[in-house]
């Protein structure tokens, strides 16, 4: 709701109860306007609302329950839904979930006006409890000691969104106007990592409008919006970043990239932070690495167990070139650090050279290419060979150059595991000779492919099995699969369906048949003819494998091979 709407329904609701006389409203709306507290909050202290009881009718008159939490177990557990920005920026106490809804005790009755707000940051229906402002803050002091001290030795106010000030007319902005210090900057950068974190989020987005900014997270491979950030604010938190990240904060025409080592309560991420100015200001992407959960495993990867026995004879070879494939975001960095925790790193020498070195690996020497002093893909490659290494692992094969030093050393006795960007797995040989590679020299020394995506799991506790759709059948073509599990949406999931993810891969061996095609410079399609016949699954397939065990949907597969 606007601020205009919303003051609209404040001035209806007084006159329904007789409390405010229409004639004093314009004088009750200048110092409303002009206050830091929300709408409610200045009518109890310039006295036009005499007790705070009147609250409690005000609550009514929106079909709030009262509750002075006497008789209300508070559940902790369900506050970390909530960033804690919106919970002291609103006043909000997240008490329990029942019955599928996240219960909310307020103080102000006119946070029911920003319910669609509340219901889309947790992801699930919201009810509500008025209590008493003395009796709220007394609770929210209680449990969350630690609000960070302004100067005066005074608990400082959170940053206030834009979102509070036009759903719940906390100060119509004025708040937001006034806080714009480097204390409660900091504040909302910490709740906003947190609470992507919190999320499982993949990376933050911070992006700028005409209006306001707007903060999306990306969780499971889909970005979700979560908060809108009032404009003015937009300058000091893109600052802010780019000291944590060791960046030039004067430069705003050209893109940057940096890095924020972040620790908060027992949490420890590595940020990755890229800049890049738009229309409207900078726009910030936060890439999260979290240092705590550390690699997953071969095994959880959702390779079939033949397949996962071919690749790990792959990695195991003494020399030739592995490669992983796919587009940006489908795991094929995850997959290669999966890789590397299998070789033997004691007996042989591993190195990398990555952009940018995502994970540390004991027993591994790892190389951060530095393009700004002539540190790329290329040269350090040569570097490399002169260390006398038995494994190699670049990075990205991005261009000629990379490409013939990688063939190069695969062919004189070093296994080189490297990812490209191609569709599926007979592209990655064609993509080899676009750049430039002799189809004889690809063909001598590639060992294997490994084409991937990434699709969504569905949530175990909502999942539901229903019957085949005709669109699902036609998907499906010859299968015969009568019940399929579709997405249905709890707490647990965010209302979403879906929670975590899984890979789909097509592996293909090269091997003699293989060879002399390529060698012979035969085009893709033929090498996936020879590939599937000499018994390559297609990602289709695996997908399909997927749907049957009721780990995803035919819907995903869809989405993410076309």
């Amino acid at each position: 709701m606007d601020p205009a709407r919303l003051l609209d329904k404040i001035r209806d609701t007084l006159d329904s109860f007789g409390l405010l006389p229409a004639s004093m409203w314009e004088t009750v709306l200048q110092e409303i306007n002009s206050s830091s507290s929300s709408p409610t909050a200045c009518l109890l202290e310039k006295g036009y609302i005499l007790d705070p009881m009147t609250g409690v009718k005000l609550a009514d008159q929106w079909n709030v329950l009262y509750s002075d939490l006497s008789t209300e177990e508070v559940d902790r557990s369900v506050r970390a839904r909530l960033p804690m920005e919106i919970i002291r920026g609103w006043n909000i106490l997240p008490v329990r979930i029942a019955d599928g809804k996240m219960v909310l005790a307020v103080s102000d009755p006119l946070v029911v006006m920003g319910k669609d707000r509340l219901e889309r940051e947790l992801g699930m229906p919201v009810d509500f409890l008025f209590v008493s402002q003395e009796r709220l803050s007394q609770i929210l002091d209680e449990i969350f000691p630690s609000t960070p001290a302004g100067p005066d030795g005074e608990r400082s106010e959170e940053v206030q969104t834009e979102s509070v000030g036009s759903e719940i007319g906390a100060s119509i902005d004025a708040g937001v106007q006034a806080e714009t210090g480097e204390a409660p900057i900091i504040a909302l950068i910490e709740q906003m990592i947190m609470s992507a974190y919190q999320s499982r989020a993949s990376d933050i987005h911070i992006e700028p409008f005409a209006e306001w900014t707007r903060i999306r997270y990306r969780i499971d491979g889909m970005l979700k919006e979560v908060d809108r950030l009032a404009k003015d604010i937009h300058a000091s938190v893109v600052t802010r970043i780019k000291i944590l990240a060791n960046m030039d904060i004067a430069e705003k025409r050209f893109p940057q990239d940096g890095r924020i080592l972040f620790e908060k309560s027992g949490v420890y991420l590595d940020l990755r932070v890229s800049t890049m100015n738009t229309n409207y200001g900078e726009t910030v992407v936060i890439r999260l690495l979290d240092k705590e959960r550390g690699l997953i495993s071969l095994e959880d990867l959702g390779m079939d167990q033949d397949m996962l026995g071919k690749f790990r004879r792959l990695i195991g070879l003494p020399y030739g070139m592995v490669l992983v494939t796919g587009p940006t975001g489908s795991g094929k960095s995850t997959t290669l650090y999966a890789a590397l925790q299998e070789v033997d790193r004691t007996m042989r020498k591993v190195i990398t050279v990555e952009d940018p070195v995502e994970y540390q690996m004991p027993g591994i020497n790892q190389v951060q290419v530095r393009p700004v002093v002539g540190l790329t893909f290329a040269s350090a490659l040569r570097a490399i060979l002169r260390q006398a290494p038995d494994i190699i692992m670049v990075g990205e094969i991005r261009d000629k150059e990379t490409a013939q030093i990688a063939v190069q050393a695969a062919l004189t006795g070093h296994l080189v595991l490297s990812t490209l960007h191609t569709n599926d797995a007979p592209s990655a040989v064609t993509r080899l000779v676009d750049m430039g590679v002799p189809p004889y020299l690809v063909a001598s020394c590639i060992a294997g492919v490994l084409a991937q995506r990434l699709v969504r799991r569905l949530c175990p506790h909502c999942k539901q099995e229903v019957g085949v759709t005709p669109e699902e059948q036609s998907f499906l073509r010859h299968e015969r699969v009568e019940k399929v599990c579709q997405p249905v949406g709890c707490p647990e999931c965010g209302m979403s369906g879906y929670k975590g993810r899984i890979g789909i891969f097509e592996l293909m061996v090269v091997d003699s048949e293989l060879r002399d095609a390529i060698a012979r410079g035969e085009p893709v399609g033929e090498l996936r003819f020879i590939a599937e016949k000499r018994g390559m699954r297609p990602l289709r397939d695996d997908g399909l494998e997927k749907v049957k065990k009721g780990i995803t949907t035919v819907a995903e597969i869809m989405r993410v091979i076309g």
